[in-house]
């Protein structure tokens, strides 16, 4: 039943594609490898394409009844049945190339407008170019039917294109590791990594693209590593610096003033969170969670101390005016006697 629905399925194919045309005198023989040799090339086409992800069920169907295709027996029954699988094979064929050349696109233009707009293509268009170049030829050629030269051709290009995003990437975290200063955190790596991002740009422009991209991607590791080991230092020192704080406000009892009671205990609570990042090893998080807690900290310490003076100077201000109040008071009595 299935194979009979299937046939059926296949007559609009047919319809639609031209049919082989065997050079006269052939034999039958020739014309079923003939047919065997199409259905079996298509398949392969369609495979090389994702057909069994773009089209399961139709796929699944195609395939079940070409592996069910006898050959013995009725030899113009068989040439008919590997002509239609050819022919099912081709329809899945051309319908999945569309969206596998697609699909290839939107990867290359996601990866290509991720790096145009961090200005990346602006820093390095020598890089660019010739990644601008392969993902054009791998359109010529799916644009001439040359649909297996695209699909390597598209290939090279979004290997290229991984090769810039990551070595762009490589080159900020490096360009972070400057402004912050922590190069010498962990200075085997970063001179290591140095080295090998300059292998990478050589290799790249080599025509190496796997070898580039493996370099790429440990010159970010290496890279990533020495930003690591800054922010772990970092967030150290600063773990000190607050609890330094935390004692001078506790010192100043910031965190029994009404006033200042509430800030104090935000200090706390990212204080905690700072703790909890650095043993999660989230040492950037951590850094800067001690920094706003060190922040508050100062702010409740010197907001008590601001209030305890302001309170020391209305009392001293009340003490001076009940004196002058005395004075007068003894003044007049002196003058009434």
């Amino acid at each position: 039943m299935r194979k009979t629905l299937f046939l059926a399925s296949v007559v609009a194919v047919m319809l639609a594609l031209p049919c082989l045309v065997f050079a006269d005198g052939r034999s039958p023989g020739e014309e079923l490898q003939a047919a065997v040799t199409r259905a079996r090339d298509y398949r392969e086409l369609a495979l090389l394409f994702g057909a069994e992800s773009y089209f399961p069920s139709e796929w699944e169907d195609a395939d079940a009844f070409f592996a069910g295709i006898m050959t013995t027996g009725d030899m113009g029954g068989a040439i008919a049945d590997y002509n239609a699988a050819g022919d099912a094979f081709a329809s899945i064929f051309r319908l999945s190339v569309s969206l596998y050349a697609q699909a290839r696109e939107d990867e290359i233009m996601m990866i290509r407008d991720g790096l145009v707009a961090a200005s990346a293509r602006a820093s390095f268009p020598e890089l660019f170019a010739p990644a601008d170049r392969a993902a054009l030829v791998a359109l010529d050629k799916y644009e001439a039917g040359e649909y297996r030269a695209a699909r390597d051709s598209a290939a090279t290009a979004y290997v290229m294109f991984r090769v810039l995003e990551t070595a762009f990437g490589a080159w900020q975290t490096r360009g972070e590791i400057f402004r912050r200063q922590f190069i010498d955190y962990a200075q085997d790596n970063f001179d290591r990594a140095e080295e090998i991002l300059g292998e990478t740009i050589y290799v790249y422009l080599a025509g190496d693209f796997p070898l580039a991209l493996e370099n790429a991607i440990e010159a970010q590791a290496r890279y990533s590593l020495v930003l690591s080991a800054g922010w772990a230092a970092l967030a150290e020192n600063r773990s000190s610096l607050a609890r330094t704080e935390r004692i001078a406000a506790v010192e100043a009892r910031a965190n029994v003033n009404i006033a200042a009671r509430e800030v104090f205990g935000r200090a706390d609570s990212l204080y905690d969170m700072a703790v909890d990042s650095m043993q999660g090893e989230y040492f950037r998080e951590a850094a800067e969670q001690f920094a706003d807690a060190v922040a508050l900290y100062v702010y409740a310490r010197v907001s008590t101390l601001e209030r305890r003076r302001a309170a020391a100077e209305a009392i001293r201000e009340a003490n001076r005016l009940i004196e002058e109040q005395i004075r007068a008071a003894q003044e007049a009595e002196l003058n009434i006697n």
